[in-house]
């Protein structure tokens, strides 16, 4: 079963806003492979793929055409090795045309992605809520422990070590989660590490 996740997660693994990924979505940018309707409404799901390549888009230092997006998507989020003048080579995807060598390292923007993704599915699993706990409240198993309340104290900036030394008992892949979760619906900063690209001119 394919993995699929909302824009507020997607934006939260992709280390983007929201409403970057709704503009996206309004500018047909972005087209997930995934919907599904709500009454009148259509909720967009997210495939790995998906925040793939809404990681990458967002980062690229210049705008691409449609056709480049498409392209891309084709890539990333349907998994061809070569569309129109891209293809992938290993973790980097190379653009093509004429003399013109575009060659964009994936390992960042992978690397990030899978981060986010472990955390997630960590989260996914450890995460539980019961009427006879904090009233329902979504708690780390074995715990009286709000995830919300963790979430929250790296959403106000404080240290991370304040943040272990009061909560002992979380393990450093529940922080992770925690760090994740506080990103829900909320506006990151900017990527801390640039895509990096790299222009060649390819040999006559």
């Amino acid at each position: 079963m394919t993995e699929l996740f909302s824009v507020n997660e997607a934006a939260a693994i992709a280390e983007v806003s929201p409403e970057t990924i709704r503009t996206a979505l309004e500018k047909k940018s972005v087209k997930p492979s995934h919907r599904r309707k709500t009454g009148k409404a259509v909720r967009h799901q997210f495939s790995v793929g998906d925040v793939l390549l809404v990681k990458l888009l967002v980062e690229f230092p210049f705008p691409l055409s449609r056709q480049d997006k498409e392209s891309l998507a084709q890539i990333l989020a349907r998994g061809d090795t070569k569309a129109s003048h891209w293809s992938k080579e290993g973790a980097d995807i190379v653009y093509r045309s004429g003399k013109i060598q575009l060659l964009v390292e994936g390992k960042s923007f992978r690397q990030t992605v899978a981060k986010n993704l472990a955390a997630f599915r960590w989260g996914r699993r450890r995460i539980v809520s019961s009427p006879e706990v904090l009233g329902g409240e979504p708690v780390f198993r074995g715990t009286r422990i709000s995830v919300q309340h963790v979430a929250s104290l790296f959403r106000k900036g404080a240290p991370e070590h304040e943040i272990v030394e009061d909560f002992p008992s979380l393990s450093e892949r529940d922080l992770e989660y925690a760090r994740l979760f506080s990103r829900f619906g909320e506006k990151p900063g900017r990527p801390r590490k640039q895509l990096a690209i790299h222009r060649k001119r390819r040999a006559k």
